[in-house]
Order: C-alpha cells, then sequence, then structure tokens
C-alpha cells in the first residue's frame, strides 16, 4: 500500500473488459483535430488498497455470475455481472440485487476517440495495485468490488456501475480491512481508532498500530505514546509520537510532532488504548 505512481505511455485501444482503468482528464491541449497526427499521452497510475476504498463510493462483496458485452451509441462495452452478498461501505443493496460492472475507460475511449486519435488530450489512467485477474473472473468466484457513485451515462443497463478503478476487483479476504481505511485530510484531525487507517489525497496512509506509555520517575513527568506505521509507496516505517505530561502546578504537557518525507505528523489528542487524534500536513503539495 502506498502512493500512486506514474509512467508515461502511449495512448492504445485494448479489447476486453478491465484492459485499462477509469480515466480523468488531466490536459486538453488547444490544437486543431485536423493538425498533424501526435500520440495522446497517458499518465498510468498505481491505486492501492486503502486509496481505492476511499475513493469509492461503493464496495461490495458478491459473486460472479458472467460477462457481457452491450452497444451503446455505436460503440461496444464490456461488463462482468456480480450478483450482491454484501455491501461493505455506501448505500445498502436491494434484495437480489445484481449490478452489471463496466470498465469507464472504454466509454470515455469511445467519447473522447477523435481527441485521443489527433492527439490533443491527456489524462490519467488508475489502475488498482493487486487485481483479481481477469482470467479468475469466471461464474462463481467471489470478490470484492470497487465502484464509484454516479449514474453511467443514458443507454447503459439500469443495473449498470462503473468500476473507480480499471481491475479494481479484490480478493473477499480483504473484506475485514475496509471498514479500517479512513479518509483523511491534509490539515484536517482525523481519530483513529487501534488498527484503522487514515488514507490521505496522495495515498499516504498511517495506521495506529497500539499505545504505550513510560512509567515515571518518582516526581517526574508523564509519557504516553501512540505508535504507528506510516507507508508511502514501497517504503513503510514505524514512528511513535508522545504525550507528556510534567508535575507542576498547574501541569504542563507537550504533544509530539515529527517529520517524516515531505510530511509534518502531529500528535493532537488521545485516549490510551482506545484511540489517537493526528493531524498530517504535506510540506511540499
Amino acid at each position: 500500500m502506498g502512493s500512486s505512481s506514474f509512467v508515461s505511455a502511449t495512448s492504445r485501444r485494448l479489447a476486453g473488459y478491465g484492459a485499462i482503468a477509469s480515466i480523468a482528464i488531466a490536459l486538453v491541449l488547444p490544437l486543431s483535430f485536423a493538425a498533424p497526427a501526435r500520440a495522446s499521452s497517458v499518465a498510468f497510475q498505481t491505486v492501492p488498497f486503502g486509496r481505492a476504498v476511499t475513493m469509492s463510493a461503493r464496495v461490495v462483496k458478491g459473486t460472479v455470475m458472467g460477462r457481457s458485452a452491450v452497444k451503446i451509441d455505436g460503440g461496444t462495452f464490456h461488463a462482468v455481472e456480480i450478483a450482491i452478498d454484501a455491501v461493505l461501505k455506501g448505500p445498502p443493496a436491494k434484495a437480489g440485487e445484481h449490478v452489471q460492472v463496466f470498465n469507464p475507460a472504454e466509454w470515455f475511449q469511445h467519447t473522447h476517440a477523435a481527441a485521443i486519435k489527433g492527439g490533443v488530450v491527456s489524462y490519467a489512467d488508475p489502475h488498482y495495485a493487486t487485481p483479481v485477474p481477469d482470467a479468475q473472473l469466471k461464474p462463481g468466484a467471489a470478490v470484492l468490488v470497487f465502484l464509484r457513485g454516479e449514474a453511467p451515462p443514458s443507454g447503459f443497463p439500469s443495473n449498470a456501475a462503473f468500476l473507480s478503478c480499471g481491475g479494481a476487483f479484490e480478493r473477499p479476504a480483504r473484506a475485514g480491512d475496509v471498514a479500517r481505511m479512513k479518509t483523511a485530510a491534509f490539515g484536517d484531525p482525523i481519530t483513529l481508532k487501534v488498527g484503522e487507517v487514515a488514507v490521505l489525497p496522495d495515498g499516504l496512509e498511517v495506521e495506529v498500530k497500539g499505545h504505550g506509555h513510560k512509567h515515571p520517575v518518582v516526581g517526574g513527568p508523564q509519557r504516553a505514546m501512540s505508535e504507528l506505521e506510516v507507508r508511502s509507496g514501497r517504503r513503510a516505517e514505524p514512528l511513535t509520537l508522545g504525550h507528556t505530561v510534567y508535575p507542576g502546578t498547574p501541569a504542563k504537557e507537550s504533544w509530539d510532532r515529527i517529520d517524516w518525507q515531505q510530511y509534518e505528523l502531529a500528535l493532537v489528542g488521545m485516549n490510551y488504548d482506545s484511540d489517537t487524534t493526528l493531524r498530517v500536513l504535506r510540506k511540499n503539495p
């Protein structure tokens, strides 16, 4: 788990479901389609588990029922049909609910075909970091599915939904981890129970692993500590932030803060053996 990574590539149209992920336009250049041909650029992004959870409006656990293709607006779009067994995040399921899950990249490539062919569009293309292999998405397979919240455009089936990013199918063993992922914003305090993970907008993850304390010498300060693990990209590192209370009338106290890579992490609250409140700042946005 960690932050997104980028690799420049040339756009290409691949057949089949899950070949290219959900798309967000990064830049449209003011060039005429009649200009000399040039390749549109694609920034491929890797989306780790925590980021996939927090960016998704709905996360469901279900069973693959089959695959299909539908024709809309002159294009062919591929779907995986999922029978929902449980909803881990988002609106609850209706009795017997099935969803037709589509790859939004296919629709993007269809609606922006002229711009892509003319080399006048650059866009981001996020892919799930640890997807269930496409060949394993067979009838009877149990999966977690990360879904967007908005309804697909007119012409799609009434039960259609878009994946949050390409290949956003995960193994059901990770169902228990979904609730641990908490959306956090830079500069805002976030309270985490032991085992919960703050997921920042750039993919930084901060997990509360536990609490500890130091026994003071007679008349000395009391110190309680929050034990963390910070993850970014392939790097993971344990950190400890403490709250120290100095004896006196009135007593004085201090809260630790620490620099880690381009971030500052500050402890702003703690209930021992229960929860930790943190504030994370990005110093070089």
